[in-house]
């Protein structure tokens, strides 16, 4: 199975994207991008999520 490794903006770690998820299809797109690793993307969509709330 192919994968790219990329460093996550956050946590500054390796990463492997798989090949067939959405992660990949966009790093093969824009390699340039920047990208966050499956913990920081739970972290980041908690923190949205806690702030959606408190504003309602």
């Amino acid at each position: 199975m192919f994968y790219y490794e990329c460093t996550c903006y956050c946590c500054k770690k390796l990463f492997k994207m798989m090949e067939g998820s959405r992660k990949y299809q966009l790093y093969k797109q824009n390699m340039n991008g920047k990208f966050s690793c499956e913990a920081c993307d739970h972290k980041i969509y908690l923190e949205a999520r806690k702030n959606l709330i408190s504003k309602l």
